[in-house]
Protein backbone atom coordinates (compact mmCIF):
# COMPACT_ATOMS: atom_id res chain seq x y z
CA UNK A 1 0.00 0.00 0.00
CA UNK A 2 2.86 2.40 0.68
CA UNK A 3 4.48 1.95 -2.19
CA UNK A 4 1.17 2.66 -4.36
CA UNK A 5 1.32 6.13 -2.38
CA UNK A 6 -0.64 5.42 0.35
CA UNK A 7 -0.37 6.64 3.77
CA UNK A 8 -0.65 3.52 6.46
CA UNK A 9 -1.22 3.36 9.79
CA UNK A 10 -0.40 0.24 11.04
CA UNK A 11 -2.65 -1.44 14.16
CA UNK A 12 -0.92 -4.30 16.07
CA UNK A 13 -3.13 -7.29 16.77
CA UNK A 14 -0.69 -9.12 18.72
CA UNK A 15 1.04 -7.63 22.01
CA UNK A 16 4.96 -6.77 21.80
CA UNK A 17 7.18 -9.20 21.80
CA UNK A 18 4.67 -12.22 20.50
CA UNK A 19 4.29 -13.39 16.87
CA UNK A 20 2.17 -16.04 14.98
CA UNK A 21 4.41 -18.78 16.84
CA UNK A 22 3.93 -17.76 20.33
CA UNK A 23 1.85 -20.70 22.02
CA UNK A 24 -1.32 -19.05 23.05
CA UNK A 25 -2.15 -19.15 26.82
CA UNK A 26 -5.21 -21.82 28.71
CA UNK A 27 -7.38 -18.49 28.56
CA UNK A 28 -6.65 -17.34 25.35
CA UNK A 29 -7.36 -21.51 24.15
CA UNK A 30 -10.46 -21.06 26.35
CA UNK A 31 -11.73 -18.12 24.60
CA UNK A 32 -11.25 -19.03 21.22
CA UNK A 33 -12.91 -22.03 21.81
CA UNK A 34 -16.02 -19.68 23.14
CA UNK A 35 -15.09 -17.89 19.87
CA UNK A 36 -14.55 -14.43 22.58
CA UNK A 37 -10.84 -13.31 21.57
CA UNK A 38 -9.29 -10.89 24.15
CA UNK A 39 -8.17 -7.68 22.84
CA UNK A 40 -4.97 -8.22 24.06
CA UNK A 41 -2.95 -5.57 22.17
CA UNK A 42 -5.27 -3.05 22.93
CA UNK A 43 -6.11 -2.81 19.63
CA UNK A 44 -9.86 -1.20 19.53
CA UNK A 45 -8.54 1.58 21.18
CA UNK A 46 -5.50 2.18 19.21
CA UNK A 47 -7.37 1.49 15.89
CA UNK A 48 -10.03 4.54 17.10
CA UNK A 49 -6.91 6.56 18.14
CA UNK A 50 -5.41 6.18 14.37
CA UNK A 51 -8.70 7.23 12.48
CA UNK A 52 -9.35 10.42 14.94
CA UNK A 53 -5.84 11.79 12.95
CA UNK A 54 -7.64 11.01 9.65
CA UNK A 55 -8.37 7.62 7.40
CA UNK A 56 -10.11 7.38 4.57
CA UNK A 57 -10.08 3.24 4.90
CA UNK A 58 -10.33 1.29 7.59
CA UNK A 59 -8.48 -1.99 6.71
CA UNK A 60 -9.48 -5.53 8.83
CA UNK A 61 -7.11 -8.40 8.26
CA UNK A 62 -7.73 -11.11 10.64
CA UNK A 63 -8.34 -8.61 13.36
CA UNK A 64 -11.38 -10.69 15.06
CA UNK A 65 -10.86 -9.45 18.14
CA UNK A 66 -12.57 -5.67 17.21
CA UNK A 67 -15.75 -5.00 18.41
CA UNK A 68 -18.63 -3.85 16.47
CA UNK A 69 -18.55 -0.56 18.81
CA UNK A 70 -15.56 0.36 17.73
CA UNK A 71 -16.95 0.11 13.86
CA UNK A 72 -19.61 1.74 14.50
CA UNK A 73 -17.73 4.79 16.27
CA UNK A 74 -15.23 4.76 13.43
CA UNK A 75 -18.31 5.90 10.93
CA UNK A 76 -19.52 8.25 13.45
CA UNK A 77 -15.90 9.92 13.84
CA UNK A 78 -15.72 9.76 9.43
CA UNK A 79 -19.12 9.15 8.24
CA UNK A 80 -17.41 8.50 4.89
CA UNK A 81 -14.82 6.25 6.34
CA UNK A 82 -14.67 2.67 3.95
CA UNK A 83 -14.26 -0.36 6.14
CA UNK A 84 -12.99 -3.37 4.64
CA UNK A 85 -12.29 -7.20 5.79
CA UNK A 86 -10.09 -9.26 4.03
CA UNK A 87 -10.63 -13.21 4.24
CA UNK A 88 -8.79 -15.88 3.42
CA UNK A 89 -10.17 -18.58 5.09
CA UNK A 90 -13.79 -19.98 4.87
CA UNK A 91 -15.79 -17.57 6.67
CA UNK A 92 -19.12 -20.05 6.10
CA UNK A 93 -17.39 -21.74 9.08
CA UNK A 94 -18.97 -20.67 12.35
CA UNK A 95 -15.78 -21.82 14.24
CA UNK A 96 -13.45 -18.85 12.16
CA UNK A 97 -16.20 -16.25 12.91
CA UNK A 98 -15.93 -14.85 16.51
CA UNK A 99 -18.85 -13.29 17.74
CA UNK A 100 -17.87 -9.77 17.75
CA UNK A 101 -17.38 -10.13 13.65
CA UNK A 102 -20.54 -11.89 13.55
CA UNK A 103 -22.19 -8.63 15.31
CA UNK A 104 -20.25 -6.52 12.41
CA UNK A 105 -20.64 -7.99 9.33
CA UNK A 106 -23.53 -5.16 8.19
CA UNK A 107 -21.10 -2.80 9.05
CA UNK A 108 -18.59 -3.48 6.61
CA UNK A 109 -18.31 -1.65 3.29
CA UNK A 110 -16.84 -4.30 1.65
CA UNK A 111 -15.92 -7.81 2.39
CA UNK A 112 -13.59 -9.25 0.12
CA UNK A 113 -12.57 -12.88 0.17
CA UNK A 114 -9.79 -15.26 -1.60
CA UNK A 115 -12.62 -17.89 -1.56
CA UNK A 116 -15.15 -17.83 -4.58
CA UNK A 117 -18.27 -19.90 -3.29
CA UNK A 118 -18.34 -17.29 -0.30
CA UNK A 119 -19.30 -14.81 -2.26
CA UNK A 120 -22.62 -17.01 -3.53
CA UNK A 121 -25.64 -14.96 -2.21
CA UNK A 122 -26.57 -18.26 -0.17
CA UNK A 123 -23.40 -17.70 2.04
CA UNK A 124 -21.55 -14.37 2.81
CA UNK A 125 -24.45 -12.45 2.02
CA UNK A 126 -27.29 -14.54 3.86
CA UNK A 127 -25.46 -13.68 6.96
CA UNK A 128 -25.49 -9.77 6.49
CA UNK A 129 -22.51 -8.93 4.27
CA UNK A 130 -23.74 -5.84 2.34
CA UNK A 131 -21.31 -6.37 -0.91
CA UNK A 132 -18.57 -9.17 -1.39
CA UNK A 133 -15.65 -9.05 -3.75
CA UNK A 134 -14.37 -11.96 -4.68
CA UNK A 135 -10.20 -11.54 -5.79
CA UNK A 136 -7.54 -14.65 -6.85
CA UNK A 137 -5.00 -15.10 -4.09
CA UNK A 138 -1.58 -12.99 -4.86
CA UNK A 139 2.03 -13.19 -4.46
CA UNK A 140 4.68 -10.73 -2.86
CA UNK A 141 7.15 -9.51 -5.90
CA UNK A 142 9.88 -8.58 -3.58
CA UNK A 143 9.42 -11.70 -1.60
CA UNK A 144 8.18 -14.56 -3.54
CA UNK A 145 10.63 -14.49 -6.98
CA UNK A 146 13.09 -16.70 -9.02
CA UNK A 147 16.52 -17.39 -6.76
CA UNK A 148 19.66 -18.76 -8.31
CA UNK A 149 20.10 -22.07 -6.19
CA UNK A 150 23.25 -22.52 -4.34
CA UNK A 151 25.00 -25.83 -3.53
CA UNK A 152 24.03 -24.96 0.16
CA UNK A 153 20.23 -24.19 -0.63
CA UNK A 154 19.81 -27.74 -1.99
CA UNK A 155 21.48 -29.22 0.53
CA UNK A 156 19.91 -27.00 3.17
CA UNK A 157 16.65 -26.51 1.57
CA UNK A 158 16.33 -28.62 -1.50
CA UNK A 159 14.52 -31.91 -2.23
CA UNK A 160 13.13 -33.90 -5.09
CA UNK A 161 9.96 -33.15 -3.76
CA UNK A 162 8.62 -30.79 -0.89
CA UNK A 163 5.75 -29.39 0.34
CA UNK A 164 5.24 -26.08 2.28
CA UNK A 165 2.38 -26.11 5.12
CA UNK A 166 0.93 -26.65 8.04
CA UNK A 167 -0.20 -30.36 9.10
CA UNK A 168 -3.45 -31.61 8.28
CA UNK A 169 -4.39 -35.51 7.83
CA UNK A 170 -5.24 -35.88 4.36
CA UNK A 171 -2.44 -34.30 2.55
CA UNK A 172 0.26 -36.17 5.40
CA UNK A 173 -1.60 -39.25 4.30
CA UNK A 174 -0.51 -38.40 0.65
CA UNK A 175 3.10 -37.57 1.47
CA UNK A 176 3.38 -40.67 3.44
CA UNK A 177 2.28 -42.57 0.30
CA UNK A 178 4.35 -40.52 -1.55
CA UNK A 179 7.05 -41.73 1.07
CA UNK A 180 6.00 -45.59 0.52
CA UNK A 181 6.51 -45.72 -2.93
CA UNK A 182 10.30 -44.43 -3.14
CA UNK A 183 9.98 -40.77 -3.47
CA UNK A 184 11.95 -38.49 -0.95
CA UNK A 185 10.03 -36.04 -0.04
CA UNK A 186 10.77 -33.24 2.61
CA UNK A 187 7.88 -31.05 4.47
CA UNK A 188 8.03 -27.81 5.72
CA UNK A 189 5.50 -25.94 8.12
CA UNK A 190 3.70 -26.34 11.50
CA UNK A 191 2.07 -28.88 13.21
CA UNK A 192 4.17 -31.85 11.97
CA UNK A 193 6.14 -32.68 15.28
CA UNK A 194 4.01 -36.29 15.72
CA UNK A 195 5.30 -37.53 12.03
CA UNK A 196 8.77 -36.61 12.76
CA UNK A 197 10.57 -40.51 11.37
CA UNK A 198 7.32 -41.87 10.85
CA UNK A 199 9.17 -43.03 7.51
CA UNK A 200 12.49 -42.84 5.90
CA UNK A 201 12.16 -41.06 2.87
CA UNK A 202 10.00 -39.16 4.51
CA UNK A 203 11.65 -35.79 6.29
CA UNK A 204 9.83 -33.61 8.56
CA UNK A 205 11.28 -30.13 8.94
CA UNK A 206 8.74 -29.42 11.64
CA UNK A 207 9.17 -25.82 11.28
CA UNK A 208 7.85 -22.96 8.80
CA UNK A 209 9.80 -21.60 5.66
CA UNK A 210 8.95 -18.28 5.74
CA UNK A 211 10.00 -15.26 3.08
CA UNK A 212 13.34 -15.42 1.52
CA UNK A 213 13.44 -19.19 3.05
CA UNK A 214 10.21 -19.87 0.96
CA UNK A 215 11.43 -18.98 -2.25
CA UNK A 216 15.21 -21.05 -1.51
CA UNK A 217 12.77 -24.17 -0.83
CA UNK A 218 10.90 -23.50 -3.78
CA UNK A 219 14.25 -23.09 -5.84
CA UNK A 220 16.08 -25.94 -4.56
CA UNK A 221 12.74 -28.47 -5.08
CA UNK A 222 12.44 -30.38 -8.73
CA UNK A 223 8.57 -30.48 -7.53
CA UNK A 224 6.94 -28.26 -4.94
CA UNK A 225 3.00 -29.59 -3.95
CA UNK A 226 0.07 -27.56 -2.95
CA UNK A 227 -2.23 -29.32 -1.03
CA UNK A 228 -5.55 -27.48 -0.20
CA UNK A 229 -7.33 -27.32 3.49
CA UNK A 230 -10.63 -29.57 3.36
CA UNK A 231 -11.85 -28.16 5.94
CA UNK A 232 -11.29 -24.27 4.37
CA UNK A 233 -12.99 -25.88 0.93
CA UNK A 234 -10.02 -24.39 -0.81
CA UNK A 235 -10.04 -24.21 -4.34
CA UNK A 236 -6.61 -22.20 -4.25
CA UNK A 237 -4.34 -21.44 -1.24
CA UNK A 238 -1.63 -18.49 -0.81
CA UNK A 239 0.91 -21.08 -2.22
CA UNK A 240 -1.02 -21.90 -5.18
CA UNK A 241 -0.15 -18.06 -6.65
CA UNK A 242 3.32 -18.19 -4.68
CA UNK A 243 4.76 -21.23 -5.88
CA UNK A 244 4.32 -20.31 -10.02
CA UNK A 245 5.39 -16.48 -8.74
CA UNK A 246 8.78 -17.66 -7.59
CA UNK A 247 8.99 -19.69 -11.27
CA UNK A 248 8.96 -23.39 -8.88
CA UNK A 249 7.73 -26.60 -11.03
CA UNK A 250 4.15 -26.96 -8.98
CA UNK A 251 2.25 -29.63 -8.44
CA UNK A 252 -1.30 -29.10 -7.27
CA UNK A 253 -4.79 -30.77 -6.35
CA UNK A 254 -7.05 -29.79 -9.73
CA UNK A 255 -10.29 -28.04 -9.69
CA UNK A 256 -11.83 -26.15 -12.78
CA UNK A 257 -10.94 -23.07 -10.32
CA UNK A 258 -7.32 -23.65 -10.45
CA UNK A 259 -7.05 -24.95 -13.86
CA UNK A 260 -8.04 -22.01 -14.93
CA UNK A 261 -5.51 -19.59 -13.70
CA UNK A 262 -2.53 -22.01 -14.37
CA UNK A 263 -3.11 -23.72 -17.49
CA UNK A 264 -2.53 -27.79 -16.88
CA UNK A 265 1.12 -29.05 -18.35
CA UNK A 266 1.76 -25.55 -19.69
CA UNK A 267 2.19 -23.67 -15.93
CA UNK A 268 1.30 -26.01 -13.65
CA UNK A 269 0.60 -30.12 -13.40
CA UNK A 270 -2.51 -31.15 -11.28
CA UNK A 271 -3.48 -34.57 -9.51
CA UNK A 272 -6.73 -35.66 -8.34
CA UNK A 273 -5.49 -38.96 -5.71
CA UNK A 274 -2.71 -40.81 -4.18
CA UNK A 275 -1.95 -42.54 -7.75
CA UNK A 276 -2.38 -39.40 -9.64
CA UNK A 277 0.29 -37.62 -7.58
CA UNK A 278 2.53 -40.46 -7.92
CA UNK A 279 2.19 -40.95 -11.59
CA UNK A 280 2.85 -36.96 -11.38
CA UNK A 281 6.41 -37.18 -9.62
CA UNK A 282 7.25 -40.30 -11.88
CA UNK A 283 6.72 -38.96 -14.79
CA UNK A 284 8.30 -34.92 -14.08
CA UNK A 285 11.20 -36.12 -11.93
CA UNK A 286 12.62 -37.38 -14.97
CA UNK A 287 12.02 -34.09 -17.28
CA UNK A 288 14.83 -31.60 -15.92
CA UNK A 289 14.24 -29.36 -18.52
CA UNK A 290 10.87 -29.10 -19.46
CA UNK A 291 10.42 -28.45 -15.61
CA UNK A 292 12.05 -25.72 -15.69
CA UNK A 293 10.33 -24.50 -18.50
CA UNK A 294 7.07 -24.67 -17.18
CA UNK A 295 8.31 -22.79 -14.01
CA UNK A 296 8.80 -19.77 -16.18
CA UNK A 297 5.93 -19.99 -18.00
CA UNK A 298 3.48 -20.16 -14.95
CA UNK A 299 5.83 -16.77 -13.25
CA UNK A 300 4.90 -15.05 -16.52
CA UNK A 301 1.32 -16.23 -16.43
CA UNK A 302 1.37 -14.57 -12.64
CA UNK A 303 2.05 -11.48 -14.29
CA UNK A 304 0.34 -11.88 -17.29
CA UNK A 305 -2.93 -12.26 -14.78
CA UNK A 306 -2.27 -9.38 -12.25
CA UNK A 307 -1.85 -11.69 -9.12
CA UNK A 308 0.62 -9.63 -6.91
CA UNK A 309 -0.76 -8.16 -4.04
CA UNK A 310 0.05 -4.07 -5.58
CA UNK A 311 -2.45 -5.22 -8.62
CA UNK A 312 -5.31 -6.67 -5.23
CA UNK A 313 -4.56 -3.81 -3.32
CA UNK A 314 -5.69 -1.48 -6.34
CA UNK A 315 -8.73 -3.55 -7.34
CA UNK A 316 -10.20 -3.54 -3.89
CA UNK A 317 -9.90 -0.09 -2.78
CA UNK A 318 -11.25 0.84 -5.89
CA UNK A 319 -14.49 -1.59 -5.47
CA UNK A 320 -14.37 0.27 -2.19
CA UNK A 321 -14.79 3.42 -3.96
CA UNK A 322 -11.47 4.85 -2.08
CA UNK A 323 -9.29 7.44 -4.08
CA UNK A 324 -7.83 4.67 -5.15
CA UNK A 325 -3.99 4.08 -5.29
CA UNK A 326 -3.10 7.56 -5.02
CA UNK A 327 -5.33 8.51 -2.28
CA UNK A 328 -4.66 8.26 1.75
CA UNK A 329 -5.51 5.33 3.99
Amino acid sequence: MRALGCRVVQVPTTPPGQDYETPPSLMQRLRYRLRLPADVAGSNESLLAAIAQGADVLWLDAADMIWPKTLQQAKRVNPDIKIIWYAEDDMMNHRLRTRWLERSLSLFDLWVTTKSFNADVSEMPSLGVIDVLFVNNSFDANLHRPIAASDQDKQQFGSPVSFIGTFEEPRAQSLLHLARQGFSVRVWGNGWGDWVGRHDNLRIENRPAYNDDFARVIAASDINLCFLRKSNRDLQTCRSIEIPACGGFMVHERNDEITALFREDREAVYFFDNDALVEACENWLRRDDDRGRIGQAARNRAFELDLSHESNVVRILNAAGSQGAGGKS
